[in-house]
């Protein structure tokens, strides 16, 4: 009964070193990625020349087709 206690008690210290193992690796790996890792750039500035014009041209393009599908696509009176 001894030695079962004692295999226990080894399997449980075993097991216990596995995950501090694991939980410094991922918190090492962690900050080495934070350390190693490209700067993201920052947002655009919204009020910033660009090609911001183009995106609103394509709104209005987008705008227009939704338009129209609706009209092809709308319920005549008479079908009510």
């Amino acid at each position: 009964m001894e030695n079962f206690s004692g295999l226990l008690s080894a399997a449980f210290l075993i097991l216990i070193a596995a995950a501090a193992a694991v939980t410094g690796s991922m918190v090492v790996l962690g900050l080495f990625d934070r350390l190693f890792s490209k700067k993201k750039s920052a947002a655009p500035d919204p009020e910033s020349p660009g090609d911001g014009e183009q995106d609103d041209k394509d709104d209005d393009d987008l705008e227009d087709l939704h338009t129209q599908q609706m009209r092809k696509f709308s319920a005549s009176r008479g079908a009510l």
